[in-house]
């Protein structure tokens, strides 16, 4: 039995080996204009097909000449990554949030991962960035080895190219919901690196021209690792270690269903405000999270809200990409008093469409004929398919009524807008910050799979529902506004002042 175990375990290996270096060779390799052509009739196909909002900000007769006018352009062999070049931005211009074209990369050996690390991250890697007016400036250095570039410089070019046509270049490659201009700025805060490196060729260092002061000068960036210096520590050392990381992981394992952010900060915190008399602040990151239990969060503030006599809350949404539908409307509840209807009918286009065989998804695959069946229904209207939200629900036991003051950004989006969008149409709150990234009136989300393009291995995400609130506003294709705009300046962050929520204590003062 031992034998076989260790048989087939060395199967599994040898067959993933042979996958991985297919999967390598496919995006690697020059694919002919044929093969390039069929993969983009794919694209197009899935989104005429299957996608309910493609045509909500896109002509069809501009959608197809645009189809078309790459069609024609395809006359020479590429890469994967350079028809993702060409294609993501057309992906891009249906103005939609949650579709978009992945270029997946390289897949490594875990010696392959080792070495890489060993020589360190790519030079963009090493620094945090702030994106403001088409303008980039450095927000924070990531490695001890620099000593030159300081939080707070301006970077005027990378590679001798302007940073304002970089920017421009990225921001081709995703898109937020209709007319929005926020989330642009904020995704890249957060990704400007990766985005500069779909869209330009990786390299060992890079060249800034940066702009300190009234000082201009040139400074090349080159890739590294941190150099690791060994410490000896002493026994009693050694035990107050072991006992701090014991206490470490007790703490996150009690305390998981908060959640944290990639800079170890709880996504779910609440605390009483200590400089304005009987405020509260409730933060929500994110609805979706691992381990995340937003029934006992929810319920354990507003337990302490009511016990405390909190009169003020402060409901912080910023940088909230979304998540989980009912957890949004779980949070509704405790602030709205009345029964209420969170989302209204999710259109679809279709019951079925040609290209679901190309699914990453084993289930979706392997079901894709039974699941449209059982859950797609359709009437006079057109097809659709039902939400555990679009039903009337009470509100929770410990529902607060007090004021609340709601903070939002640009990277305020999917799920997270709607929960927004529902609490402005109930007239619950006082918005301040900036517009939120995603829409108001409605999004494409819901049901969202990948599906892999057979010849270069591109992944197209391609939302399948439509979601949105019962009210509808008539401004179209825009966000959430607030009544109070705030725009965070560079120095407001080098400073770390949160100047949207010290609006909020002003005006509860």
């Amino acid at each position: 039995m031992r034998k076989i175990l260790i048989f087939l375990i060395f199967v599994c290996c040898l067959t993933s080996c042979i996958s991985t270096k297919k999967y390598n060779q496919k995006l690697n390799e020059k694919h002919p204009p044929q093969k390039l052509k069929e993969d983009l009739n794919i694209l197009q196909t899935s989104l005429e097909e299957a996608h309910p909002g493609v045509f909500w900000y896109l002509s069809q007769q501009k959608f197809k000449q645009e189809f078309d006018s790459l069609k024609n352009q395809l006359t020479d062999s590429l890469t994967s990554l350079e028809f993702y070049r060409k294609a993501a931005p057309l992906v891009s211009s249906i103005k939609c949030g949650h579709t978009r074209l992945v270029y997946p990369g390289l897949k490594y050996s875990k010696a392959q991962k080792d070495s890489l690390k060993n020589v360190g991250k790519l030079p963009l890697g090493l620094l945090d960035y702030f994106v403001l007016n088409d303008s980039l400036f450095i927000k924070k250095v990531n490695t001890t080895e620099e000593k030159v570039l300081k939080p707070g410089m301006q970077i005027l070019k990378i590679n001798g190219d302007d940073v304002e046509d970089i920017i421009k270049k990225e921001e081709k490659y995703f898109s937020s919901d209709g007319y929005n201009t926020t989330f642009y700025p904020q995704v890249l805060n957060k990704s400007f690196a990766n985005y500069y490196y779909a869209a330009f060729p990786k390299s060992d260092s890079v060249n800034f021209l940066i702009k300190d002061a009234d000082t201009v000068f040139s400074y090349t960036l080159k890739r590294h690792s941190e150099k690791k210096v060994k410490h000896q520590l002493s026994k009693e050392e050694q035990l107050k270690k072991k006992k701090l990381t014991h206490e470490k992981r007790v703490f996150v394992r009690k305390n998981r269903y908060r959640g944290v952010d990639e800079n170890q900060q709880a996504l779910l915190d609440f605390k009483i405000d200590t400089y304005v008399k009987s405020t509260a602040i409730l933060t929500v990151k994110s609805f979706a999270f691992p381990h995340n239990n937003f029934h006992r969060f929810f319920r354990e503030s507003f337990k302490r809200i009511k016990e405390k006599n909190i009169q003020h809350l402060i409901l912080d949404l910023r940088n909230n990409g979304g998540g989980n539908l009912m957890s949004c409307n779980l949070l509704f509840r405790y602030l709205y008093d009345k029964p209420y209807q969170f989302t209204g009918r999710a259109n679809m286009s279709a019951r079925y469409f040609s290209t679901a065989k190309y699914a990453d998804h084993f289930l979706i695959n392997s079901l894709r004929g039974i699941f449209p069946l059982i859950f797609v229904k359709k009437d006079s209207l057109g097809y659709y398919s039902k939400l555990p939200t679009d039903k009337l629900k009470n509100p929770k036991k410990y529902n607060y009524q007090g004021d609340l003051y709601v903070l939002i950004n640009g990277y305020s989006f999917s799920a997270t807008s709607l929960l927004a969008a529902n609490l402005q149409e109930a007239k619950r709150g006082i918005f301040i910050g900036e517009e939120t990234g995603g829409g108001y009136n409605q999004c494409t989300a819901g049901s969202i799979p990948y599906l892999s393009l057979p010849h270069t291995a591109l992944k197209l995400r391609l939302p399948l529902k439509v979601i949105r609130p019962v009210h509808q506003r008539a401004l179209y294709g825009r966000g959430v506004f607030p009544k109070y705009p705030i725009k965070t300046t560079l120095t407001d962050l080098l400073q770390k002042k949160d100047v949207a929520l010290q609006q909020a204590e002003a005006l509860i003062r």
